[in-house]
């Protein structure tokens, strides 16, 4: 097992600068969608489809379907399709502009409350989320400039032990938190 996590640090190590990138490009991308949030109304139906998704559930299979729909989310930018680093960045985008927008949007809450919403799970998550991106841009292209690279199947098997080792319990403590947090009533909806 420690030769799976030395290749999982190693592969965070060599991803580090596409890391560093995803994290930049996602908050440019929540600045943007928080000062330009007039020009973002399309993004009403976006975030609203996607809480309809977790409408009316309860208890453990809110928690779940969070955790399902984060884990795939990030296994297909990090491990499936990252077609030479753009479908990280693209996704890294449009989740920044959606958070930028419902921070400036949310009805009522002020900061205190969007941090309160907001932190707790993203502690987690935004790790998660960043390190999927960056190793997804690194799959797609930035392995280039790696000292070590490997095929495009050692890159691809790389990224599922990192993904699995410390994507996915990332994950899953960020969707119990966030789960937690909702149905204990910290969330307003």
């Amino acid at each position: 097992m420690n030769r799976h996590y030395a290749t999982a640090w190693s592969t965070l190590y060599q991803a580090r600068y596409c890391i560093l990138i995803a994290l930049l490009v996602y908050t440019g991308s929540c600045l943007g969608g928080w000062m330009y949030a007039d020009a973002l109304g399309f993004l009403h139906q976006a975030a609203g489809s996607l809480a309809g998704k977790f409408a009316g559930k309860g208890g453990v299979s809110f928690i779940f379907s969070l955790f399902v729909h984060n884990l795939v989310a990030t296994y297909i930018t990090m491990c499936l399709l990252t077609l030479w680093g753009l479908v990280p960045v693209v996704t890294a985008i449009a989740n920044g502009l959606i958070l930028g927008w419902i921070v400036v949007t949310a009805a009522g809450l002020s900061p205190v409350d969007t941090a309160t919403m907001l932190v707790p799970h993203g502690m987690f998550e935004w790790p998660a989320m960043m390190i999927a991106w960056g190793v997804g841009l690194w799959r797609g292209a930035g392995y280039r400039f790696s000292a070590d690279p490997g095929t495009y199947f050692q890159r691809w098997k790389r990224s599922n032990q990192l993904f699995f080792l410390i994507v996915l319990p990332l994950l899953l403590l960020a969707a119990i938190v966030e789960g937690r947090g909702h149905l204990s009533g910290w969330f307003p909806g």
